[in-house]
């Protein structure tokens, strides 16, 4: 339905459908996937272990596929854009190194997006709540959790881009996790539903912060269990 809507507003405004038909795919078929590896194996873990990997495969590819002229000719094109928007050559320099990373990051989020949205949708017709539950249990797990330990020290290490850019994915999933540990903890301790809306607003108003600061959380917690430490409210 979205991709029909897509192509109605593509061929209304003149554009090519079949762009329309692909953005589309691009976008919906993997939370298709996501949404049947759910239902086969009812693991939330599992999905976003998976979002991550692919995340991370494609990111690779696109560094490595014809010695990452693909990804030089996108960074071409952005450069103007981000020269009229008034960032700094500094700045636009370290932007477009992380081009890969940034278009791998997006679709992982947004098939995981659209995995949630399905998940919130289900629940509310079947048993409401269920998506919290199943959000504030979720682990990336220790395997995924060591490689990104791997590639932060490979990039420390070397300066090299393609960490940053394979960084940049695994930190997505790890700032998921982050923000399981603080709905755990919300719920735990009963929090007022005010205070999730705040940390969201600094997630969006200070990402550049919050976004790593979960992402170490969630990397710390999948050896030190953080959840279990916070006692419930009696």
């Amino acid at each position: 339905m979205a991709t029909l809507v897509l192509l109605l507003v593509a061929v209304a405004g003149g554009a090519d459908p079949l762009s329309a038909v692909f953005a589309g795919l691009v976008f919906w078929a993997p939370a298709v996937g996501m949404a049947e590896v759910l239902r086969k194996s009812g693991s939330l873990d599992l999905c976003v272990q998976i979002a991550v990997i692919v995340g991370l495969l494609l990111t690779a590819m696109w560094l490595t596929a014809a010695g990452g002229a693909w990804t030089k000719t996108l960074a071409d094109e952005v450069r103007p854009l981000l020269e009229g928007s008034g960032f700094e050559p500094e700045a636009i320099a370290a932007v477009l190194i992380l081009v890969p990373g940034v278009m791998a990051m997006s679709l992982v989020l947004a098939a995981l997006s659209g995995l949630f949205l399905g998940m919130y949708w289900q629940a509310a017709l079947t048993s409401p709540g269920a998506l919290g539950t199943a959000f504030r249990r979720l682990r990336v797990g220790r395997l995924l959790a060591a490689i990104g330990l791997v590639v932060l020290v490979g990039g420390l290490v070397t300066g090299h881009a393609a960490f940053a850019n394979l960084l940049l994915i695994l930190a997505t999933g790890f700032m998921l996790q982050g923000l399981a540990i603080v709905h755990g903890l919300a719920a735990r301790r009963q929090w007022p539903p005010g205070a999730l809306i705040l940390l969201y607003m600094l997630l969006v108003f200070g990402m550049s912060l919050m976004a790593p600061l979960l992402a170490v959380f969630g990397l710390v917690d999948n050896w030190l269990d953080l959840r279990s430490r916070f006692p419930g409210r009696a």
